[in-house]
């Protein structure tokens, strides 16, 4: 395997799991509104770029081993599985996080 398919793999892993965890984050209060979000508002995107910023190993991570799981599909697969498991790790760890800070 090339280092440009892993870069590859591993950036879409990350790309996949960053959009997905920024749109759960932004639109999960607005389903369950719990807090008064004009007061709490420039806490929150500090805790969402630390969330960022700490997920982005995994993101990284799950989108180098999704990109190796398919080995004989070919590249189209491969940047799927490196989706999906990238969106895993990310949603996981950045729960995680949320659930730490109290958000």
């Amino acid at each position: 395997m090339k280092i440009s398919s892993l870069v590859r793999s591993a950036l879409v892993g990350w790309l996949a799991g960053i959009i997905v965890l920024l749109g759960w984050s932004l639109l999960w209060p607005r389903i369950f509104p719990v807090t008064d979000r004009v007061s709490a508002m420039p806490g929150q995107w500090k805790v969402l770029l630390l969330a960022l910023v700490l997920v982005t190993p995994f993101g990284l991570i799950g989108g180098l081993i999704g990109g190796r799981l398919p080995y004989e599909g070919g590249k189209r697969e491969q940047v799927l599985y490196a989706a999906i498991s990238g969106i895993l790790l990310t949603l996981v760890f950045g729960s995680c996080i949320f659930w730490y800070s109290g958000w």
